[in-house]
């Protein structure tokens, strides 16, 4: 049960930081949305008509559709291994395994599939 505890707080740290960095990092969410809030528009651009209409192949928006997916897979991953603390009325074993499971599939996310897509995503 020592262990556990350990490896548990050891894991929310861990996911606690890479949120953090995840929001408020160099390309994080909220300097996504800030920067987007503060630049002024500009005057529509004119298109020529084959730019406008030129679209990616369906396995290209399939592989893009799928990386949104992982990213938000991760996010989600990320906020369910800080939430699994408010799960105080558990019983703590039944808390840390929980806490434990988002961390790895936090890595799964982050570590197997992300690669993986993004490789297939360069190959097309």
């Amino acid at each position: 049960m020592k262990s556990l505890k350990m490896i548990y707080f050891i894991a929310v740290t861990i996911c606690a930081i890479q949120l953090m960095q995840f929001i408020f990092g160099a390309n994080g969410i909220f300097y996504s949305i800030r920067d987007a809030i503060s630049i002024p528009a500009e005057e529509p651009q004119k298109f020529s008509i084959s730019t406008h209409y030129t679209a990616d192949k369906n396995d290209i928006r399939l592989y893009k559709l799928l990386s949104k997916i992982n990213m938000i897979g991760y996010f989600l991953s990320l906020i369910g291994t800080c939430t699994s603390i408010l799960l105080y009325k558990l019983y703590r074993r039944t808390r840390y395994i929980i806490g434990i499971g988002f961390f790895v599939a936090s890595l799964i996310f982050s570590l197997i599939t992300g690669p993986i897509l993004k490789h297939i995503l360069e190959l097309n």
